[in-house]
């Protein structure tokens, strides 16, 4: 057997022997782990990288850049790298954004390219188009001219429909240039996390995000009522710190249950004691409200004087309450059709700027798929599972605690009004 040699000649020829791409790399590269995951997924899959060029940013202002020569021994394998690679924001030279028209109402080509909630580009006339209404799991389609995310169901016949491959620029999260609790905290899902630092760090990022214009968006769910947390919660709508309500009928009915007889799931919420034929009581606040034709109805007739939807209804705080197969009654203001619903949330949350998901596993999860991964989202809950959740969206905007989320709501008040 002869000796391996790594000779310039023989270097050269393994070189020929393979097919190869340019790629660059531009922002947060070290701090935000994106270079290190970068040459990860090349090796990964059975490709190598040369680093051409690298640039390492000055201060923790100034972005870094690199260079990289994607080399694999098959075009199909460097395919599908540069594919990997264009998730962690990895720009080639290549040709534009291939489209092809979808089938059918909902129907798409087999070769159509899958969005994720971080930030994207498709190259389309030799530049660079930030696409619309960022989420996960749609298709991309031309729309006057923009490329925007498209739920399956609501791609049209003969639409033009993003194909995979080049021609995408995917701009993964990278860490705030100042101090967030946001990003140094993310994916620390622990019970064991200092509440009180973090939620003093969530007041400010609250303040921030006031400040700059945009929402704040909350998913509520029945725990708030049935912990007392419902206390804080409807001061903290009545001060303007919510901007939009998305829950189901759950919330909606514990509260309006309580505003009118005093008890949450037939528990007196003064003595903390079952009452008689409590099991009914949450029946008799939908039949009240719905006679009335509604919330904001039993609101304006006197009905509710009370709670936080009183406190969102006299704010004029836009709520949807999207419905479920659980729910009782349920009450006339709840949108029963699940894609309706759908609809109804994702126009909610137009200009949001942070989320917090408070006790509610089912409109957590639902809300976290419709959000960019831009979107600053808080989740509490008292168990491990659903914060580690949504803290695992792929963002470092998502921050997790565990604990109970009546002492959440109260302390958050607290760190609000200093």
């Amino acid at each position: 057997m002869e000796p391996r040699t790594n000779s310039p000649d023989s270097v050269r020829y393994h070189r020929r022997t393979m097919v190869q791409e340019i790629v660059e790399l531009s922002g947060h590269l070290i701090d935000s782990d994106i270079l290190r995951k970068t040459f990860a997924r090349i090796v990964e899959e059975g490709g190598e990288f040369e680093v051409l060029d690298f640039a390492i940013g000055k201060t923790n202002e100034e972005p870094s850049s690199a260079r990289l020569a994607v080399r694999a021994k098959d075009p199909h394998v460097l395919d599908a790298i540069l594919q990997s690679l264009s998730y962690l924001g990895a720009s080639t030279h290549v040709a534009d954004a291939r489209f092809e028209s979808a089938e059918a109402d909902g129907i798409l080509p087999d070769a159509f390219y899958s969005t994720t909630n971080f930030e994207t580009y498709v190259r389309i006339g030799g530049g660079w188009i930030q696409v619309a209404a960022q989420k996960m799991d749609c298709a991309l389609v031309l729309r006057g001219g923009k490329p925007t995310c498209v739920k399956q169901r609501l791609v049209r016949a003969d639409e033009p429909v993003l194909l995979r491959g080049g021609g995408v620029r995917v701009v993964p999260p990278q860490r705030s240039r100042g101090y967030s609790v946001f990003g140094f905290m993310t994916n620390d899902v622990s019970s064991e996390v200092n509440k009180v630092i973090a939620i003093a760090g969530i007041a400010r990022e609250m303040k921030q995000v006031r400040e700059s214009g945009a929402k704040i968006v909350l998913v509520a769910g029945p725990a708030i009522v049935h912990s007392g947390g419902d206390a804080a919660l409807g001061r903290l709508v009545r001060a303007g710190w919510i901007q939009v309500l998305l829950t189901g009928n759950a919330f909606a009915t514990h509260d309006l249950e309580k505003a009118i007889l005093k008890t949450s799931l037939g528990v007196c919420q003064l003595s903390g004691r079952a009452v008689e034929g409590g099991n009914r009581n949450h029946l008799f606040a939908i039949n009240a409200v719905n006679r009335c034709g509604g919330i904001r109805q039993a609101v304006d007739a006197g009905l509710v004087q009370r709670g936080v939807m009183y406190e969102v209804v006299r704010a004029k705080v836009p709520y949807v309450l999207a419905g479920s197969i659980r729910d009782d009654g349920p009450l006339a203001d709840v949108i029963t059709d699940v894609l309706e619903a759908q609809v109804a949330y994702g126009k909610a949350l137009e200009g949001c700027g942070m989320c917090l998901m408070l006790a509610s596993a089912l409109h957590s999860i639902a809300v976290g798929n419709l959000l960019p991964a831009s979107v600053k989202t808080v989740c509490v809950d008292m168990t491990e599972a659903l914060p580690t959740k949504l803290s695992n969206r792929g963002t470092m905007h998502a921050l997790g605690l565990v604990t109970d989320v009546g002492f959440f709501l109260e302390r958050l008040e607290q760190e609000l009004l200093k």
